[in-house]
């Protein structure tokens, strides 16, 4: 769970904390401390969050270490889940996609050195993400009951493989939400907006952007 809030610390000093959060975990991860480099690095990326936001570079890096970090430790669902918010935001931020096809070669190098070649769980991440963007081009074009249709088929991939309680989940019920009130399905879009929104109060807390914007959404729905 990320912090709410660093009451005691000014926004320069957790960018600084972050920092050195990460460089701590680079450098146990040299030295095959794994348990402590996750430590690090999950703490880096709960700064990062809240002061850098998702899709900085520093946060997205902070991810990816901290996924080749969970993978070491055998904590494959951590790892799996910062592989994915690693490449999702990477994919909106970076607009040189030969930074996005490496950042993908280093996940499958570390990857493949604990599991077999036939292990599938890199390719159901990219099908999910192909859904989710099958799901985006959908509503940006107002076809919404295609939006919901790739949504869900985005969900029940995700749910299977990483559990009900990622925050890449959670962003995409929060599209899923947001198509079924395009349809005026009204109760399923609350009900898929509030799963959402327990998401992101449990993952990053109730003054986080992502959080703040669900909750609006939901109001909207409940107003209309």
């Amino acid at each position: 769970m990320f912090p709410y809030k660093e009451e005691s610390m000014s926004t320069m000093q957790q960018i600084k904390s972050s920092r050195e959060s990460f460089r701590k975990g680079q450098q146990l991860y040299m030295e095959a401390n794994y348990e402590d480099s996750l430590e690090a690095f999950s703490r880096a990326v709960q700064l990062q969050e809240v002061v850098f936001g998702k899709y900085h570079k520093e946060t997205i890096q902070s991810y990816l270490e901290q996924g080749k970090a969970a993978l070491k430790t055998g904590d494959t669902q951590k790892a799996l889940k910062s592989f994915q918010r690693a490449t999702r935001m990477a994919n909106v931020s970076f607009q040189n996609k030969a930074l996005n096809r490496d950042m993908w070669k280093q996940i499958e190098t570390c990857w493949y050195s604990v599991h077999p070649e036939t292990d599938v769980s890199l390719g159901i991440l990219s099908e999910i993400y192909a859904l989710e963007e099958l799901g985006d081009k959908a509503v940006k074009r107002h076809q919404y009951i295609k939006a919901i249709e790739h949504y869900c088929g985005a969900l029940s991939l995700q749910d299977k493989l990483v559990g009900k309680d990622s925050l890449d989940g959670a962003d995409i019920r929060y599209k899923l939400g947001s198509a079924l009130h395009k349809t005026s399905a009204m109760p399923q879009a609350q009900e898929t907006l509030q799963l959402a929104y327990k998401c992101y109060v449990d993952q990053v807390g109730k003054d986080h952007p992502a959080t703040m914007g669900c909750i609006s959404k939901i109001q909207t729905i409940s107003a209309s």
